[in-house]
């Protein structure tokens, strides 16, 4: 199978060649000037240049550098207009006539006005892939050209400040407990199953992710690791486009997806579906442990085998309607079901002191996982006269269920009992958010914001386990193993902020008030009924500075909050392997953490550089830590034990001299100091670092190819590290029909076929090394084909406001300007 994938990406590079040869036999002439202000030898930075040819078609759109020079490039003599604009210049037209046999012209300084004037002239320039606004990053996912045949999760690899270590788990800043928002608003279903979703969502429905290190007082106060905000494709010009897709991988996955967007006047609106399903080949381990509280039952090991196959299926809907030019209604559906299948055998050996066997047993156990989110908002979004003033009511109701099946079968050999086992628990979250913001931008050095949100949230979880064994000759409900719960949370919140703006400063200050009310009951043998209610204040300020138009200097410091949620809370017991057992703890309260950040940034369309610096402190934090009993068994739970202190820097880099190369390092270190209290008495300390490094090329007319590679080494954890990781990825890609039609080949970790994960675990009481591997040599193929037709029109900016105007990170019309942060 691998071979023949491989035969068919060789065959896309001969195609590909084939092309190149085509269009080697092209004349190529080069354009190239200096644009500056009239008046003045002031130089205009990232300027927007058009290029039409003598039939006003739009042949190229580029952006002049930081000095105001271009090239532009053309590939037969004729008639051409170019076309300048710039923000606060009026735009200017020149004609030029480019004679044959001519290789280079030099169109000298092109002299712009200051000043806006109002034209029917539409520009737009050359996105850059990274953008950094003054409390977040943009990664312009739309803008790589490896989003239309890559998955969400390869993508993130790219992004600044994240990072996917070797089981596909997301951090931020080294750290997993963040919040991700969709479109500025909170998703159940990413926070809990981030991992599955990003694994199946095809990255070409992925407009902008924006990473929020140091939210401001708008968001709510939850993550504290930051927020990821996932801002979906969405089409703002008359005229409708779409694409479908197909792809498979030689593991036997397969998806299929499908996306149109449609404007006609005032009504708009896009759909996105897709459809995937992945597998994982069996794969084996081995644990070994060693109580050195216990004579008798001194060592365990293990051994395991396991695989698994899931899929994912999802259907988002997004329309507005312009009822005039100051009033808009949105609103968005987003409908996901997953399912996940696992099958493992396993045994376990315990021997004493003198490593004679005491006790062994296998278990043979299947599990079904299946998981969904249903999410509907509503917003309407208030204009003014005045440019960007709006205020905005929004409602949202999210819907998230989980059911969760496993059958286990223990079959004692020495000093074991032998029982058969089976589980169901179903659990359920639902959310109300109810929110109004108001922004209001008083000139051009002062703005103001400010709003109230109330949320509900709602969780339950109820369980039924039966046993069979030989106390009795047929099934009956195991009592002493039922823990349900029921969980009610409610929070009110307010914020307000303010940003000043002079000259080449710009700073930020807020402060946000939440208040929570937690109850719930812990129902078991006994009826536990728990609730706690805080109080926060929030203070948030960030400084920024322009060196130049390009670079940026930026300071900030904000708190972040964690409140655990049902995966930690639950007080069920997952006790399929009988020698590691696992359960929640409702009694669990907030975490807080300080954020600090300095980050200095230098974005142009060609180079790229982001370095941040940032620390974060938590005290009570929520960490979760193991245990052995008297038996020997490791329990496993959480608990506000920790009191964790993070030192980091991150720096990403990325080169891009033309359309044609683009290289990019994305890369971090972070020493992390982690201590337990609670007569734990552990610390832990050390240094993790990793990274990724990749490179993309157009070598011939609509082929490319591109490789990545990154690692880290092992995680710090309160009783141990984790495993380090190494991964490899190569592709080819091919455009047919105009651009309409894209052929991809990706092939991962071709040098290994088994990658091995190594972990150590140390505490006082045992110690415990675990090993495993998964499977490389990977191929993957996919095939796009984009249709539609845009009919952009244009706007005279005389007065009013239209959707066109909102901000980057605005959903619908609430968005991240209306709070976001859910």
């Amino acid at each position: 199978m691998i071979k023949r994938l491989m035969m068919i990406a060789a065959m896309i590079c001969v195609v590909g060649m084939s092309s190149l040869v085509q269009a080697d036999d092209k004349q190529v002439i080069l354009l190239k000037g200096h644009i500056q202000v009239e008046g003045s030898n002031e130089d205009v930075a990232f300027a927007t240049i058009t290029l039409q040819d003598d039939s006003a078609n739009v042949v190229k759109k580029l952006a002049s550098d930081a000095s105001g020079h271009f090239d532009v490039k053309v590939n037969q003599a004729g008639k051409y207009r170019l076309i300048f604009s710039a923000v606060g210049y009026s735009a200017m037209e020149q004609d030029v006539v480019v004679e044959a046999g001519v290789t280079n012209k030099d169109l000298g300084v092109i002299k712009m006005n200051e000043g806006v004037e109002l034209t029917e002239v539409t520009v737009s320039a050359q996105k850059p892939l990274i953008k950094s606004d003054p409390d977040k990053l943009v990664y312009s996912v739309e803008s790589d050209p490896d989003s239309k045949s890559n998955t969400l999760l390869e993508m993130i690899r790219k992004v600044p400040l994240l990072s996917v270590d070797a089981e596909e788990n997301v951090t931020l800043n080294g750290q997993s407990n963040y919040k991700v928002l969709v479109n500025g608003k909170s998703s159940s279903l990413m926070s809990n199953n981030f991992k599955e979703v990003i694994k199946s969502m095809p990255a070409n429905s992925i407009k902008d992710i924006e990473v929020i290190t140091n939210p401001s007082s708008k968001y709510e106060a939850e993550g504290v690791g930051g927020i990821i905000n996932i801002i979906t494709a969405k089409n703002t010009n008359n005229g409708y486009t779409g694409s479908v897709g197909a792809n498979a991988d030689s593991r036997g996955g397969y998806g299929v997806n499908g996306y149109i967007s449609a404007n006609i006047n005032k009504f708009s609106f896009s759909t996105n579906i897709y459809t995937n399903t992945y597998r994982q080949p069996e794969t084996e381990g081995f644990s070994n442990r060693e109580n050195f509280e216990r004579d008798d039952k001194h060592y365990v090991d293990s051994k395991s085998r396991s695989k698994y196959r899931g899929s994912g299926n999802s259907l988002n809907f997004e329309a507005g309607y312009e009822i005039d030019t100051f009033n808009l209604i949105s609103a968005s559906a987003w409908g996901y079901f997953g399912n996940y299948k696992s099958n493992s055998s396993s045994m376990s050996e315990t021997r004493n002191v003198n490593n004679d066997p005491i006790q062994r047993y296998t278990n043979t156990y299947d599990s079904k996982n299946g998981y969904g989110y249903l999410s509907g908002n509503i917003d309407y979004q208030r204009s003014y006269m005045k440019k960007d003033k709006t205020l905005t009511a929004s409602y949202k109701l999210d819907y998230n269920p989980d059911n969760t099946k496993y059958n286990n079968n223990v079959d004692g050999e020495i000093g074991y009992e032998t029982y058969r086992q089976k589980s169901d628990n179903e659990s359920s979250g639902q959310t109300h958010t109810f929110q109004l913001d108001y922004f209001d931008p008083l000139t051009d050095k002062h703005q103001i914001e400010a709003g109230v949100k109330a949320i509900y949230r709602r969780n339950f979880s109820e369980t039924d386990i039966q046993r069979l064994d030989s106390t009795s000759p047929d099934w009956y409900k195991d009592v002493d193993r039922i823990n349900d719960l029921d969980y009610n949370q409610y929070i009110m919140g307010m914020y307000a902020g303010y940003l000043f703006k002079y000259k080449k400063t710009s700073t930020k200050v807020g402060v946000r008030g939440e208040y929570t009310w937690n109850d719930g009951v812990s129902k078991s043998e006994i009826r536990e009924k728990f609730d706690n209610n805080y109080f926060n204040i929030i203070p948030y300020v960030n400084f920024s500075y322009s060196l130049k138009p390009t670079q940026t200097i930026k300071a900030s410091y904000t708190q972040r909050l964690y409140r655990p949620g049902i995966w930690s809370l639950n007080p069920y017991v997952n006790d399929v392997d009988p020698m590691n057992i696992s359960y929640g703890n409702p009694n669990l309260k907030e975490e807080i953490a300080h954020s600090f950040n300095v980050t200095y940034s230098n974005f142009s369309p060609k180079f790229n550089v982001n370095i941040s610096l940032n620390a974060a402190i938590t005290d009570d934090a929520i960490e979760r830590y193991s245990f052995v009993d008297e038996g020997g068994v490791i329990y496993s739970t959480y608990d506000n034990i920790g009191s964790n202190q993070r030192y980091g820097a991150n720096i990403y880099a990325s080169y891009r001299p033309n359309g044609k190369i683009n290289i990019y390092l994305n890369s971090r270190i972070n020493y992390n100091i982690l201590k337990a209290n609670k007569n734990l008495d552990i610390t832990n300390e050390g240094v993790n670092a990793g990274g990724n490094l990749g490179a993309r090329f157009v070598f011939w007319k609509g082929g490319s190819v591109s490789a990545n590679a990154g690692g880290s080494t092992p995680w710090i954890m309160l009783q141990g590290k984790s495993s380090g990781y190494y991964y490899t990825q190569f592709g080819v890609s091919q455009k047919f029909m105009k651009d309409k039609m894209e052929v991809a080949c990706y092939i991962s970790d071709p040098f290994w076929n088994k990658i091995y994960y190594k972990s150590d675990y140390d505490d006082p009481t045992y110690t415990m090394h675990t090993e495993n591997y998964r499977f490389g040599q990977t191929v993957r193929l996919s095939a796009t084909w984009r249709f539609g037709k845009m009919n952009t029109q244009v706007k005279k900016a005389r007065r009013g406001i239209s959707n066109d105007d909102q901000r980057s990170g605005e959903g619908g019309g609430g968005g991240s300007q209306g709070g976001g942060g859910q």
